[in-house]
């Protein structure tokens, strides 16, 4: 795996605008290491506010996960950035959100996921939160399938795993565990990482062309005591997940007089002597004059 911000970001890059029409996220630069690459260009950009939607979380014991500024945010991610924490060993939390239509089929996620992540605390120096897709290795047609990938930087070499700065992991081109056994992909002694089990997503789309994606999900799971961490920019085939608190709207413009949706909100007041329209003032474009009466 080549180091991020190097030949492989421009030339996937390159691939994903000149098969689509893309939009940029906006945001405030912070805290970016050295080698951090740029997000992956997605259709849209989907905000994720303090109420985490679309995302559920699911906490074990005293695990945490909330919308903050701690960390601020990657470059190109704003000032916020998801904050999870586990104190102890057996806490973990989880933030997932399903996925469905050109999410689905695995091979869209090759070019395309993506996270940003940052280590503030953890007492295992190289642990950082990690990239999961529940995937169907089945198919949506077959019985059964059911199985968890995960990307983690630890067993990704060449991934940035410096504390104190937001790095940015090209997931989709680097190597998966999974937490069961996939026929012609993982025998049962290469769950959980082991034994040569972080395998590349074009192995799993090889060995089960059938495979397709029913969940994304950020994970900080069990075995990470001390791990105090921020995650953000996440990407998918068809968005990318940015949290952060939405920009407040413009007030409501108001409208015209009469109109039934905005009745009592007056948008272009008219002037005196509009004979069309003697009580409200009309559209007279000289007082006493030039009214536009449709009744003559």
């Amino acid at each position: 795996m080549t180091p991020h911000g190097t030949t492989r970001s421009r030339t996937r890059f390159a691939a994903l605008a000149a098969a689509t029409a893309l939009a940029a996220a906006g945001g405030a630069l912070a805290l970016g290491g050295t080698g951090y690459a740029d997000p992956l260009p997605a259709l849209t950009t989907t905000t994720v506010g303090p109420d985490l939607e679309p995302f559920t979380i699911s906490p074990t014991g005293a695990g945490t996960a909330e919308l903050s500024d701690a960390f601020g945010g990657p470059p190109e991610g704003g000032a916020e950035s998801l904050r999870l924490e586990t104190p102890e060993g057996t806490d973990k939390v989880q933030a997932l959100t399903e996925v469905s239509g050109v999410d689905a089929p695995l091979a869209a996620w090759i070019p395309t996921a993506a996270y940003s992540a940052f280590q503030a605390e953890a007492d295992n120096p190289i642990q950082f939160p990690s990239l999961q897709l529940v995937v169907d290795f089945n198919g949506p047609d077959a019985d059964g399938g059911f199985s968890t990938l995960t990307y983690e930087p630890v067993y990704n070499d060449g991934d940035d795993t410096t504390a104190g700065q937001w790095n940015r992991y090209e997931a989709g081109t680097g190597n998966w565990c999974s937490t069961r056994a996939i026929p012609g992909v993982i025998e049962e002694t290469q769950r959980q990482c082991s034994n040569g089990g972080a395998k590349p997503l074009s192995d799993y789309v090889a060995g089960s062309p059938a495979i397709v994606v029913g969940a994304v999900q950020i994970n900080q799971g069990s075995g990470n005591p001390g791990l105090l961490a921020g995650v953000d920019l996440v990407s998918t085939p068809s968005t990318t997940y940015d949290f952060e608190t939405p920009e407040p709207t413009d007030p409501e413009s108001p409208g015209k007089p009469g109109d039934p949706e905005h009745p009592d909100k007056p948008e272009h007041p008219g002037k005196p002597g509009d004979p069309g329209h003697p009580d409200d003032g009309g559209h007279g474009h000289k007082p006493g004059t030039d009214g536009n009466c449709p009744c003559k």
